[in-house]
C-alpha cells in the first residue's frame, strides 16, 4: 500500500468517525495523539453482541446501564453509631451497596488493595433486598442474580489499585455463572485462581437424592490488570536445601535437567572430569547447559546410566516467598458459627457467617500488612473482625471499608427479639464486641478497633 493510499484511507476513517460522533458522541474518544476513535469497549457493553465468547442473559444490558447511572444520594456521618471516630481509619456504611459504589468511586478509585465479597448464593432461600429492578415475567431468579452481581462488579473494578484483586466467595449453585460474569467484568485474562476450602469433613443430616453431599466452597480471584501476586510463606533454607560439597555459593538443591516424553530435543553435555558425554531430552538450550557446566552448577552422576542435574542455589531466589496451593483444607462453618455466638452471649443472631480463620488466612495470603480491604456485602462483619484480629496478631495496620444494606431481620428471629432490627445493626455490634475482646487480649492498646459509620441518604 502506498503512503498516498494509506493517507486517503485514514482520512476516510476520520470522516466516518466524525459523522458517527454527531449522532453518538458518547462512543467517540480521543487517543494519545489527539485523533478521534471509537470507544469499542463501551460500544460492546452498551450494545452486546451475542457471540460464543460472550455470556448473555436477560437484563444484562440494563445492568450495564444501571451501573452508569449517577445517584443523588450522599454519605452522611453517623457519629452515634461509630467507634473512635477521631482516630480510626476504618469505615462502615449502611445502605444499598450499589449506591455506595457510585458515591464512593470518585474518592476511592485506584486506592483499594483487595476487595472481598460474599454475595447471596442464589440458593432459592434468599430474598433479594437490593433496589435494582431487573425483574419481569420473562426473567428467572438466576437472571436477576446475574444482573445484581454484574452491575456491582463493573463499579467495583474501578476501586482497585493496578496491583489489586477481587476475591468472591461462592458455592456450587452459581459457581459456573459467577466465573462467566467475572470474566465479563474483569476479563478472562485477569483470572488468577480458584481457592477451594472445606466446610466440613463428614456428610451429616438427611442425604440428598444423589447421595453425594458437597462439603466445599470456592473463593474466585481476579486481578485488576494481571499483576496481582499472592503472598506465600518465606522460603526456608532448610526446605530441601543443603551444601554437602561446601560450595562457596551456599546451600543448594537438586533440579533435574532431563524431561522424558515431552517432545523436547536431545542435547549433549560432557563431564569435564571424566570426559563422559550425556545425551537427554531437555527444555534448556545448549548454550545454557554449557554455561552451567563451566560454572560448576551441573552435578554429574557416578553411575554412567543416570542423568546429570543442576544446582539451584538458595541465594539466587529473587522471590523470597514460596507459592501457595489452591486447596486450603478445613475451615469448619460450625466452629465459625459457635465463635460468633460466643460474641453474642451464646445467642445465634446470624446464619451462615464465614469462619473468621478462613478470612484471616485469606488476608495473610492476599494482602500486605498495611493494605486497604473492602467488602460491600459485609453481612455480619466477618471481614472487619478478621482485619482487626490479624492486626492484633502480627502488628499490622490493615484497614477495612464495609458496606451493608439494612436487610430486615425476621420478627420471629433471635436477632429481632434481642433488639436487632436488621443485619446492619448486627454487623456494627459485632465489630464493637470483637474490638472489645481483642483489646483485652492485645499487647498493643493502640490497636485500631474503631470505625467511622455513615448512612446513605
Amino acid at each position: 500500500m502506498t503512503s498516498k493510499t494509506a493517507k486517503n484511507n485514514q482520512d476516510d476513517l476520520s470522516r466516518r468517525v466524525e459523522a458517527f460522533r454527531t449522532v453518538f458522541p458518547e462512543f467517540v474518544i480521543k487517543d494519545a495523539s489527539g485523533a478521534l476513535r471509537l470507544d469499542v469497549e463501551r460500544l460492546k457493553e452498551t450494545f452486546p453482541i451475542s457471540e460464543k465468547s460472550e455470556f448473555i442473559w436477560p437484563g444484562k444490558q440494563k445492568a450495564v446501564l444501571e451501573s452508569r447511572l449517577e445517584t443523588a444520594k450522599k454519605l452522611r456521618p453517623w457519629r452515634e453509631e461509630s467507634r473512635d471516630w477521631d482516630k480510626t481509619r476504618n469505615a462502615y456504611i449502611e445502605g444499598d451497596n450499589l449506591d455506595f459504589l457510585k458515591i464512593a468511586r470518585a474518592d476511592l478509585a485506584g486506592k483499594v488493595d483487595l476487595i472481598y465479597i460474599d454475595p447471596p448464593y442464589n440458593t432459592g432461600s434468599e430474598t433479594f433486598v437490593y433496589r435494582d429492578d431487573f425483574s419481569n415475567s420473562k426473567q428467572d431468579v438466576s437472571s436477576n442474580w446475574a444482573s445484581m452481581f454484574y452491575s456491582r462488579l463493573l463499579l467495583a473494578r474501578d476501586f482497585l489499585k493496578d496491583s489489586g484483586a477481587i476475591f468472591v466467595s461462592i458455592d456450587d449453585h452459581e459457581y459456573a455463572n459467577a466465573v462467566k460474569i467475572l470474566d465479563e467484568a474483569f476479563g478472562r485474562e485477569n483470572y488468577v485462581a480458584t481457592i477451594v476450602w472445606e466446610m466440613k469433613r463428614e456428610a451429616k443430616g438427611i442425604p440428598p437424592k444423589s447421595m453425594c453431599v458437597s462439603n466445599h466452597e470456592y473463593i474466585l480471584c481476579y486481578s485488576k490488570n494481571g499483576s496481582y501476586r499472592f503472598i506465600g510463606d518465606f522460603r526456608d533454607v532448610e526446605d530441601g536445601f543443603s551444601n554437602p560439597d561446601f560450595d562457596p555459593r551456599g546451600p543448594w538443591k537438586r533440579q533435574y535437567l532431563q524431561r522424558f516424553g515431552q517432545g523436547f530435543r536431545e542435547k549433549t553435555i560432557v563431564d569435564p572430569v571424566t570426559g563422559r558425554a550425556y545425551t537427554f531430552e531437555t527444555p534448556y538450550t545448549q548454550e545454557k547447559l554449557n554455561r552451567w557446566v563451566a560454572e560448576g552448577r551441573v552435578i554429574f552422576p557416578t553411575p554412567p546410566y543416570k542423568y546429570p542435574a543442576r544446582k539451584e542455589f538458595f541465594c539466587e531466589y529473587a522471590n523470597p516467598y514460596k507459592p501457595i496451593v489452591t486447596s486450603w483444607g478445613l475451615f469448619s462453618t460450625k466452629v465459625g458459627s459457635e465463635k460468633l455466638k460466643s460474641l453474642f452471649d451464646g445467642k445465634k443472631v446470624f446464619d451462615y457467617s464465614k469462619p473468621i480463620d478462613l478470612l484471616t488466612t485469606l488476608l495473610r495470603r492476599a494482602l500486605r500488612s498495611d493494605g486497604l480491604v473492602m467488602d460491600f456485602f459485609a453481612g455480619s462483619g466477618t471481614l472487619g473482625h478478621a482485619v482487626m484480629a490479624l492486626n492484633a496478631e502480627d502488628g499490622g495496620s490493615r484497614q477495612f471499608i464495609l458496606a451493608q444494606t439494612p436487610e430486615p431481620c425476621g420478627k420471629k428471629s433471635v436477632a429481632y427479639k434481642l433488639g436487632y432490627r436488621d443485619i446492619s445493626a448486627i454487623c456494627r455490634e459485632r465489630l464493637r464486641r470483637a474490638g472489645d475482646l481483642l483489646l483485652t487480649e492485645a499487647a498493643d492498646q493502640n490497636l485500631d478497633v474503631g470505625f467511622r459509620a455513615y448512612r446513605i441518604e
